[in-house]
C-alpha cells in the first residue's frame, strides 16, 4: 500500500511539474512575442525608432565615435593608378618607425610602405565635416605593377584602391565609398547619427573608416579574387568619369550602394544603352541623390529638398524617386526600395528568394526548382513595380508590371516578402513589398541589367566556404554569361 501512494505521489508530482513547466513556457513566449511586437511590429504606427535600422537611421556601425585598432587614418584620395604617389594621414598606438604592410582583400601582404608612426587627434571641432585634419606622415607611390584592387591598412580601416590607367578590362567592379562615407560615425556624426535632428549633413573622405565588411561588398571582393577574371576596380567617385569604365564588357555594382551623384548614374545608364552589361548585386540601391564639392573631399546630402540650399531643383540631395528630381531610379535599376522594404521584419518571410524560373541560365548548376528558396537573408531588398501588391501571407506570384517599366524584356526570377515602413517615404508608403531578383533588357540594342536587389548578396556569409554555393554559382553564371556575350533569358 505504501509503494502504491508513494508511486502516486510520485506521478503527482511530475505531472504538476510538467504542468508548471508549459505555463512557465507560454509565458516566456507571450513575453519574447510582446517583446518582438514591440520593437518590429508590422501594425502601423508602431513608429519606434529602433526599427529603421539602414535606410534612414543606418546600422550601429560602432558603439563610440573614437578608434581602437592599431592604425588608423585616411588617404588623400579615394582611387590611385600604380605608381601614383598616395599621401597616408596614419595615427598608431606604437610609434616610431615602421614597415606597415599593405594586404589585399584575401589578408595576402602585397607590398609594404616605411613610415614614422606618431599617435594623432583630430585638430577639428566638427571633424565629420572637417576631416580629422592629421598631420601628413608619409607619401608613397603604389607599385608600378600593382595589379588593381581593393587593398587595406590594418584590417579595413584604411583602404587604398588601385584603378588600372585603361578601362580595357573584361569587368570592372565599383567599391562603395559613398555609402561607406554617408556610414561613417568616427568623430561624432554621419549622414544617420547621433539622431534625425542632430545628423550632419556634409561628410568628410578624410576620416579613418570604421565600417562593417558586410556592406562593402567583402565576402564578393574575396571571392572574385580568387577567380581568372580580368578586373578593373574603381569608387563611387571614378564613376563620374566615363573612360574609367567605358572600354569594360561588364559593369557590376556590389555591396550596400545607396548614394549616387547624378553624372555617376548618367554615365551608368549611357554604358548600359551602348549595349554593355550591367551586374547590381546591391540592394536599397541609387537611394539617395548626393553631390561632391570641388575639391572631392566631402560628400553632401541633406536628405531634404527644402533644407538644401543648392538652386537647380535637379541636384538637390534627396530620394531619386521623387518627381521633382526629374530621374526615377526605375529606368536605371528596374526594381527600387518603393517597391521593395526590408527583408526581415515580417514573420513570412523566408530568408531569401522563391525561384519562380528555374530554367534562366542563371540557375545552371544549382540544382534550384521552382518553389525552392535561395537562402538570402537580407536587410532591405528592391523590388520591381507589379501588377498586384504582394501583401504579407500572399502566396500568389507576383507578376512585373511592364506597363509602369516598358522595357523590351524583363523577367521575375524569384521574389521574397518585404515590409515598408512610413519614415522612408514622405510621401506616403506604397501598399505591399517584395524583393524581386529580375533580369530586363532596356531595348533591343541595350545591354543585359541583371539586378539582384538585395543588400546582403554580396556578404562574406554568400561567398565563404559555410556560405551559400548557388550565390556563387549564380554569379559566376551571369558573369561567364556577359562576357562571352550569351543571352541571360
Amino acid at each position: 500500500m505504501l509503494s502504491k501512494r508513494v508511486h502516486f505521489l510520485c506521478r503527482y508530482l511530475m505531472m504538476s511539474a510538467t504542468r508548471y513547466a508549459f505555463v512557465f513556457m507560454g509565458l516566456v513566449f507571450f513575453a519574447g512575442c510582446r517583446k518582438i511586437f514591440k520593437s518590429d511590429s508590422i501594425l502601423a504606427g508602431s513608429g519606434e525608432l529602433g526599427y529603421y535600422t539602414i535606410t534612414e537611421l543606418g546600422p550601429k556601425l560602432t558603439d563610440t565615435t573614437t578608434i581602437d585598432n592599431s592604425i588608423d587614418g585616411y588617404t588623400d584620395k579615394r582611387s590611385y593608378i600604380p605608381g601614383e604617389a598616395v599621401d597616408y594621414y596614419l595615427s598608431g598606438n606604437h610609434t616610431g618607425q615602421q614597415q606597415i604592410w599593405v594586404t589585399d582583400v584575401n589578408d595576402n601582404k602585397v607590398f609594404s610602405i616605411s613610415a614614422n608612426i606618431q599617435k594623432q587627434s583630430g585638430k577639428s571641432d566638427k571633424p565629420w565635416e572637417n576631416g580629422f585634419l592629421y598631420d601628413k606622415t608619409v607619401s608613397s607611390p603604389l607599385p608600378a605593377g600593382l595589379k588593381s584592387g581593393i587593398y587595406f591598412i590594418d584590417t579595413y580601416f584604411v583602404p587604398v584602391v588601385c584603378k588600372s590607367p585603361s578601362s580595357a578590362h573584361d569587368i570592372t567592379v565599383i567599391y562603395p565609398t559613398n555609402t561607406m562615407n554617408a556610414y561613417n560615425y568616427l568623430g561624432g556624426k554621419s549622414l544617420y547619427r547621433p539622431d534625425l535632428d542632430n545628423r550632419s549633413t556634409v561628410v568628410s573622405f578624410r576620416r579613418p573608416i570604421k565600417y562593417s565588411p558586410n556592406n562593402t561588398g567583402l565576402g564578393f571582393l574575396k571571392w572574385i579574387n580568387t577567380q581568372p577574371y580580368d578586373v578593373n576596380y574603381i569608387c563611387d567617385e571614378d564613376v563620374e568619369n566615363y573612360d574609367a569604365f567605358a572600354d569594360s564588357k561588364t559593369l557590376i555594382i556590389i555591396g550596400h550602394s545607396e548614394y549616387w551623384t547624378r553624372k555617376a548614374r548618367e554615365n551608368i545608364d549611357r554604358f548600359v544603352q551602348s549595349g554593355k552589361n550591367l551586374l547590381m548585386l546591391s540592394g536599397n540601391t541609387m537611394w539617395w541623390q548626393v553631390r561632391y564639392n570641388h575639391s572631392k573631399d566631402l560628400m553632401i546630402c541633406y536628405k531634404d529638398e527644402n533644407l538644401d540650399p543648392f538652386e537647380n531643383v535637379l541636384y538637390k540631395t534627396t530620394r531619386w524617386y521623387l518627381p521633382q528630381l526629374d530621374y526615377p531610379i526605375l529606368q536605371t535599376t528596374g526594381a527600387d526600395f518603393v517597391g521593395g522594404g526590408y527583408g526581415q521584419k515580417l514573420p513570412n518571410r523566408w530568408n531569401g528568394y522563391k525561384i519562380v524560373q528555374s530554367n534562366s541560365p542563371l540557375f545552371k548548376g544549382t540544382g534550384l526548382n521552382n518553389g525552392d528558396i535561395l537562402v538570402l537573408r537580407t536587410q532591405e531588398y528592391d523590388g520591381a513595380p507589379l501588377v498586384n501588391s504582394l501583401l504579407p501571407g500572399d502566396s500568389a506570384t507576383p507578376v512585373i508590371d511592364n506597363n509602369v517599366l516598358k522595357f523590351n524584356k524583363v523577367e521575375l526570377l524569384g521574389y521574397d516578402h518585404a515590409l515598408k515602413k512610413a519614415l522612408d517615404f514622405p510621401m506616403g508608403p506604397p501598399a505591399g513589398g517584395a524583393g524581386t531578383f529580375i533580369v530586363f533588357q532596356k531595348t533591343p540594342s541595350s545591354g543585359t541589367v541583371v539586378n539582384v536587389a538585395s543588400m546582403d548578396w554580396c556578404n562574406p556569409t554568400s561567398f565563404d566556404d559555410t556560405g551559400s554555393q548557388a550565390i556563387k554559382q549564380i554569379t559566376k553564371n551571369m558573369i561567364d554569361a556577359t562576357l562571352q556575350n550569351q543571352s541571360l533569358f
